[in-house]
């Protein structure tokens, strides 16, 4: 090896340890596998958020990691390759296409979409947002804010889409809290 590429295996090394005193411990983490996939159930409920009804409207997909195929949980894993800053927070999705519920009906009362911890703690709620706003293309589509319920953190979007007939698709990206509320930064190229 030469002299520049041990000068520079020990810079890389330096820099990495650096990195993580001034990390912490969550830079080595967000590196290991993760081995239990946490999924989000959602629905669409009557009423707001603040008042909403605890029976759901119509059942939407539950939200998985980005990356993550639900119906290939192991083999998506497995092609997870993480890149860029890893202290980000993780990004939820799903697309839920011909919802049980018809475009007219949800629009003309009160609905909002409900996000909850998981299937064993689907009385809590992370995130809610009330479905309303300004429609564009042609009247079709509503993109709506999700809220943060019970201090959880989670925030995201909704993208509510009138289909051919007349019923809901619905893509929902939720993103999870910071860990540990600690400020995200870039490392030092």
């Amino acid at each position: 090896m030469s002299r520049f590429g041990t000068i520079r295996n020990l810079a890389a090394g330096a820099m990495l340890a650096g990195t993580l005193a001034l990390g912490g411990a969550g830079l080595s983490l967000a590196q290991e596998t993760t081995t239990t996939v946490e999924s989000h159930p959602s629905h669409i409920h009557a009423g707001t958020c603040a008042e909403l009804d605890p029976n759901p409207a119509a059942p939407l997909d539950n939200l998985y990691q980005i990356g993550i195929d639900p119906d290939d949980i192991e083999g998506s894993m497995e092609d997870l390759e993480s890149v860029g800053v890893l202290t980000v927070s993780q990004i939820f999705y799903a697309d839920s296409e011909e919802v049980d519920l018809s475009w007219d009906d949800m629009l003309a009362e009160s609905h909002a979409i409900n996000v909850h911890k998981s299937d064993q703690e689907i009385d809590q709620y992370i995130a809610c947002g009330d479905i309303g706003g300004t429609l564009v293309d042609d009247g079709e589509k509503l993109v709506i804010a999700l809220h943060p319920q019970n201090d959880s953190g989670y925030t995201g979007v909704a993208i509510l889409e009138k289909d051919d007939d007349d019923n809901v698709d619905v893509e929902v990206f939720l993103a999870a809290p910071a860990a540990n509320n600690e400020t995200i930064a870039t490392p030092a190229a």
